[in-house]
């Protein structure tokens, strides 16, 4: 089982240099974008949909924890829609060491049984093309495509 803590703000300005570089490389690894260029689309990205820090409306980033060790495994981020009663997994993060032991899944779970409640009728994300564990995850729970992305480099 795992439990969702609502991140400090210096554990929030961590995860915000440690996600504008690592979604950077993300970004260089999936399209032809230099680094360069995705840092400062990461960054712009950041800024835009944290605008108020951890203040800001409808975001939300939790560390999970392990509610037996109470050790920190990863980290889910997570906005709503109100107006479509749609939530957003924007990052959802196990550390290495804990990774395939059934975190992530438990923790969509989780997250499942706590927006549902709240009327949230659908949950989306996205998985970078190169992720094949995730991908495989999020169809195991149910996740369906809604639309694929394709590109060939030249």
């Amino acid at each position: 089982m795992i439990h969702l803590n609502r991140v400090t703000e210096q554990e929030f300005d961590e995860y915000v240099a440690f996600m504008i570089s690592d979604y950077a490389y993300e970004i260089t690894k999936n399209f032809n974008l230099t680094l360069q260029s995705a840092l400062e689309e990461s960054e712009m990205m950041m800024n835009d949909l944290w605008k108020d820090g951890l203040l800001t409306e409808d975001q939300f980033l939790y560390n999970i924890e392990d509610s037996e060790t109470r050790e920190k495994v990863g980290i889910l981020w997570y906005g709503l829609i109100p107006e479509m009663n749609q939530a957003y997994v924007y990052h959802i993060f196990i550390d290495d060491l804990y990774r395939r032991k059934g975190y992530g899944k438990k923790t969509l779970e989780k997250l499942q049984s706590v927006l549902k409640p709240l009327g949230i009728e659908s949950i989306g994300l996205s998985v970078f093309g190169k992720n094949e564990v995730a991908f495989q995850l999020y169809k195991k729970l149910g996740y369906k495509n809604t639309r694929i992305s394709m590109e060939l480099v030249l």
